[in-house]
């Protein structure tokens, strides 16, 4: 007969807690604190769970506690003893319990958030691995990297049969002095992948995959892209971006009532050069001439648009 491992957390806290306070700790609470350990938002989602079985936890390779849930489900119940522990300290509690009794994860990584996990201790204990993996952008540039990464991006994402950690960073090295400079940054990305076996925190062995390329910023737009890209308004007009640089206009919005714009009116100034207004395609008499809605966007494939007017 298998085992029960939600009442058996349960119960085993609400004893812990009872040899410790006056006051008690209810079943109903402890099976809904015990579920948010497990990662559900319920004790019923976690007695529904079919597919990920929470009795195959013992043959797990990392057991993740669900910090973060723990203290979102405690914030939402009533009637909680004053002196209940904190949630990680629970956590610590419950994950000492199945360690001992052989039906925990091999490892648990017990920390406030698995994404301050992922940054603060998985990637920098990593980073010969990262490392490795970003070897072919590092020889790109004409730098060496020494330190390890600052992630200021992460997110986890729920893919079913798996949980993927994707941190995102930028690499900065040390330019070497004996090469000509070619960039000393590398854009990167980094995935934790976690095989789900059991319940919605129990995993095989994590995979970790890096990959990156070099930070073109300081490349001017003609070089980066191997010509001067000529701008959609430019385009629509039929002169060239010098002509176009020369000229002065004002603009006017031809939009629904609910702002969807239709397209735009341009009015040229009268001290524009003449030898470029008669270049101009459908330009009327009045000097104005009507342009499409996507007429101000940015040539520049990676680079946001930009207003123009």
């Amino acid at each position: 007969m298998s085992i029960d491992l939600s009442k058996l957390c349960a119960d085993f806290m609400r004893q812990n807690h009872a040899s410790q306070s006056t006051t008690k700790l209810k079943a109903s609470h402890a099976r809904e604190l015990v579920a948010a350990f497990f990662g559900y938002k319920s004790h019923a989602a976690l007695m529904a769970e079919k597919t990920y079985p929470l009795v195959q936890l013992e043959e797990a390779y990392i057991f993740i506690p669900d910090i973060p849930l723990m203290n979102e489900r405690r914030s939402r119940l009533n009637g909680l003893p004053n002196d209940l522990g904190r949630s990680i300290d629970l956590a610590k509690l419950l994950s000492d319990m199945l360690a001992d009794e052989g039906l925990g994860g091999e490892y648990t990584w017990l920390y406030d958030s698995l994404e301050n996990y992922i940054v603060e201790v998985l990637l920098p204990d990593c980073q010969y691995l990262i490392d490795n993996q970003l070897s072919g952008a590092m020889a790109e540039t004409n730098a060496e990297f020494f330190d390890s990464p600052y992630y200021d991006d992460v997110q986890i994402e729920d893919r079913g049969d798996e949980l993927v950690a994707i941190a995102k960073s930028q690499y900065k090295g040390k330019p070497m002095d004996d090469k000509p400079f070619c960039g000393d940054t590398l854009d990167m990305v980094v995935q934790v992948i976690l095989p789900r076996i059991a319940g919605k925190r129990g995993f095989y062995e994590y995979e970790l995959e890096a990959g990156g390329c070099v930070n073109d910023d300081w490349v001017d737009p003609e070089l980066r892209y191997g010509k001067r890209y000529q701008s959609r308004l430019a385009e629509e007009l039929g002169i060239t971006e010098e002509e176009l640089e020369c000229l002065e206009w004002d603009t006017l919005e031809n939009s629904s009532d609910d702002g969807l714009i239709y397209g735009f009116v341009l009015t040229f100034d009268e001290s524009c050069p003449p030898e470029i207004l008669d270049k101009i395609r459908g330009l009327s008499d009045s000097l104005t001439v009507r342009v499409s809605a996507n007429a101000f966007d940015s040539p520049y494939p990676d680079e946001p648009e930009e207003n123009l007017h």
